[in-house]
């Protein structure tokens, strides 16, 4: 009875160890074939609980990044509308002054009235330009125009209420503006009806350069709040490029803290393969060969 306990032990002692080995064997292969040390979370449950919040983590920052890439391009397109509007504004000035000098007439004025009209009409044009997803720059989602001309004269700016886009966990950056901002100098002036009065009185045979004289603040006046705006934009860029910047080296953080935890070092894991296959076979051959003998050459 003993020696048939002895024996069983020995057969289930070395089937296991054998057993034992080849999986280990298997993994290793596997570890090196795919790359990976873990495949399934049942092999280490605490590094695949990390690996999954690095992937949750990712899949955040991927969002964040294309919010980040679109609130950069909405925000340099504005900064490259704006800048466009504050020349047609230099230019009205430059107009605005010629007018006002006592060597023009009323006809000379009346071309740089007609010229103001125009600068009037191009300054709207800019300012219902389209963004990158073909809705209105400094308008409203459902594709409102940002500045209407009132047939009975004035202008009506698209109500907007600008959203912010998130860019990371808890912060967010408005990424236009609304032309009423634009427009709207710090006193109430409605920067495109001066200018369109402006160019009416000039077309109505000014005889004189008063008009010309008494709109030379507010314009000064629409060019720095334009330049208000602008510099607000310019701002938020550069808070996107330093988000986009701290978001990359986050990326890259993560990504070496996740080969840590999951990459196979191939390296190591080829030569404990190689000493295990070594093992493993010398292991086989000797149970075949103590397996192969009988009781008679145990007692022998």
């Amino acid at each position: 009875m003993g020696v048939q306990l002895s024996t069983a032990s020995f057969y289930d002692s070395n089937a296991r160890r054998l057993s034992s080995m080849s999986a280990r064997a298997q993994t290793l292969q596997t570890e090196i074939a795919t790359g990976k040390r873990i495949t399934t979370p049942s092999q280490d449950p605490a590094v695949a609980q990390q690996l999954a919040e690095l992937a949750r983590k990712d899949s955040d920052a991927a969002a964040y990044g294309a919010n980040m890439t679109l609130a950069g391009s909405l925000l340099t397109q504005a900064d490259g509308v704006l800048g466009q509007i504050a020349t047609q504004l230099q230019r009205a000035r430059e107009l605005t002054t010629q007018a006002a000098t006592g060597t023009q007439n009323s006809e000379t004025r009346k071309i740089i009235g007609t010229e103001l009209e125009s600068i009037v009409g191009a300054i709207a044009g800019l300012a219902n330009t389209r963004n990158v997803r073909g809705q209105p720059l400094f308008g409203t989602p459902d594709g409102t125009p940002a500045v209407v001309q009132n047939p009975g004269g004035g202008f009506t700016y698209a109500p907007i209420n600008v959203s912010e886009v998130p860019i990371a966990d808890g912060q967010s950056v408005q990424a236009t503006e609304s032309a009423a901002r634009i427009f709207t100098q710090a006193d109430g002036t409605d920067t495109l009806k001066m200018l369109s009065d402006l160019a009416a009185a000039l077309k109505d045979n000014a005889t004189d350069g008063s008009a010309a004289n008494a709109a030379l603040d507010k314009i000064s006046a629409a060019t720095d709040q334009v330049s208000l705006v602008q510099a607000s934009i310019g701002a938020r860029s550069a808070r996107v490029e330093l988000q986009q910047s701290l978001a990359t080296t986050a990326n890259t953080d993560r990504g070496d803290l996740r080969s840590k935890l999951e990459d196979t070092d191939v390296t190591s894991a080829v030569i404990e393969l190689q000493q295990l296959m070594t093992a493993l076979s010398a292991t086989q051959a000797s149970f075949t060969k103590l397996s192969g003998l009988s009781l008679f050459d145990y007692l022998r």
